[in-house]
């Protein structure tokens, strides 16, 4: 708010009188008022946004840097790639070597172990088979192995049945329904299990 003084009259016309020099004087103005401290506003507002803007540039630069560096990583990399990328080629191949080399060997392995696997079988079976006991048929579908035969009695014919039990390392789920007698007069019977590669 601006004041003027309006005592500005007399207070000249006070001094004429006492100098005796000036018969009159302009009229003093005095300026009160709030607008020094209106105008420091603008200054602090452009100060702040001086300093928001500084830290902006160097947030700014500091990004640039981060970015500058990683793509010079990234060429780095791409560089180092291309280096090794021959070597890579080589390992891949040698892996894919070795595989192929361990499935032949396994293929190998087990060709082996099936052509072994008829003598062994057939001399376990030999072994497990009473004196009182033939066989007419012997039938393989997979590992299944069907067998038809007769004999003297009922008592041979289980005592087959439990050898064929207790060679577990050859055998498995055996299946004996039982016996009947046939019009030879000996019993007849089946019996099929499953051959286990245990050599």
């Amino acid at each position: 708010m601006i004041k003027i003084n309006l005592l500005g009259d007399a207070l000249a016309q006070a001094g004429a009188k006492k100098g005796g020099e000036k018969a009159s004087a302009e009229p003093v103005q005095v300026y009160t008022g709030e607008g020094g401290s209106r105008s420091s506003l603008p200054i602090a507002g452009v100060v702040v946004g001086l300093v928001f803007a500084a830290l902006g540039g160097v947030y700014y630069l500091w990004l640039n840097n981060e970015f500058t560096k990683a793509e010079h990583r990234k060429a780095d990399l791409e560089r180092d790639k291309k280096q090794y990328e021959p070597y890579i080629a080589l390992e891949k191949k040698f892996r894919e070597k070795k595989d192929a080399l361990q499935k032949k060997e396994e293929v190998m392995t087990t060709l082996k172990r099936q052509q072994s696997l008829p003598v062994h079988f057939m001399e376990e079976l030999a072994n497990s088979l009473p004196d009182d006991v033939w066989f007419k048929k012997v039938t393989q579908k997979g590992m299944t192995i069907t067998i038809e035969g007769e004999g003297r009695n009922f008592e041979s014919i289980n005592a087959f049945y439990g050898n064929l039990q207790s060679r577990t390392r050859w055998f498995k789920k055996i299946n004996y329904p039982g016996a009947k007698r046939g019009t030879s007069g000996a019993f007849e019977f089946t019996i099929s299990f499953e051959l286990q590669n245990a050599v």
